[in-house]
């Protein structure tokens, strides 16, 4: 089986349990938002800081093929990969889903549990239960070999909102509620977020990745990557647009190093 059919393997089982760019989840983090505000108040919240402008792939044990396959975010630099990891057989029978980023220390930091033996643990079971029973396991089962992996796998690090330390210069806040099927929050310093310059580019609907998916062209015709949208009514705006190729107005985002669409142009 050579790279690409191992990828594709990956994407189906990425997309059977809802993930991916042929799922309905892209991924597990969006936007911290003012309105947010409450549920720091009121739920329970754990936080971790994170790398500025590093986005989160998957990380999956494929079943199909029983090989472990890292798969990068749509907008994301790096490459699939394929991880040689040396796991049980009933795990790679199984399969397993993790959200997964790569550090500047070129570690594969394991930060949620997707899917756990076939199951969706993520829209089933509070975040702090997924991932102390989880990882439990995975930690009594999985005999880490950064030699035969080609890369050091460590599991994120989680603090309570008041022990939560204050980020660096490029680091971010990510905010994870408890409850079951509930995304993650990116919050940074808005003073520090965002380029205020904008800029009108043309986008294109890749159609054939997903309906809300839009890739940004320069006035020369030049492909300037996947599109980020930060808000629903944004998303809203550019899902009814009749045609396929307009215009937009821009801006660049410093934390997802994407160009922002803020509206039509």
């Amino acid at each position: 089986m050579d790279k690409s059919d191992i990828v594709n393997a990956a994407t189906q089982y990425l997309a059977r349990n809802g993930w991916g760019a042929q799922g309905k989840m892209l991924g597990i983090s969006r936007m911290f938002q003012d309105a947010d505000m409450t549920s720091l108040k009121k739920d329970k919240i754990l936080a971790s800081l994170r790398p500025r402008g590093v986005l989160s792939g998957f990380l999956a044990i494929v079943p199909d093929i029983r090989t472990v396959v890292y798969l990068p975010p749509i907008a994301g630099k790096t490459q699939p990969r394929q991880i040689r990891m040396r796991l049980p057989d009933d795990l790679l029978e199984t399969g397993a889903v993790f959200s997964a980023y790569w550090n500047e220390a070129s570690e594969l930091i394991l930060e949620d549990v997707l899917v756990w033996r076939g199951i969706s643990v993520w829209s089933k079971m509070p975040f702090s239960e997924r991932w102390e029973k989880c990882m439990r396991e995975l930690s009594s089962i999985w005999q880490p070999d950064d030699t035969i992996q080609g890369c050091s796998i460590r599991f994120a690090e989680f603090k309570t909102l008041a022990s939560l330390q204050k980020p660096g210069e490029r680091e971010v806040v990510e905010f994870i509620p408890e409850a079951p099927h509930t995304k993650r929050m990116i919050w940074l310093n808005t003073q520090e977020a965002e380029a205020t310059t904008q800029a009108v580019h043309m986008v294109h609907r890749e159609v054939a990745i997903g309906p809300d998916i839009f890739s940004v062209w320069s006035e020369k015709g030049e492909r300037l990557g996947i599109a980020y949208i930060k808000t629903l009514a944004t998303s809203r705006a550019l899902r009814v647009h009749a045609a396929n190729e307009f215009r937009v107005k821009t801006t660049w985002n410093k934390m997802f190093d994407r160009h922002e669409i803020i509206g039509i142009a």
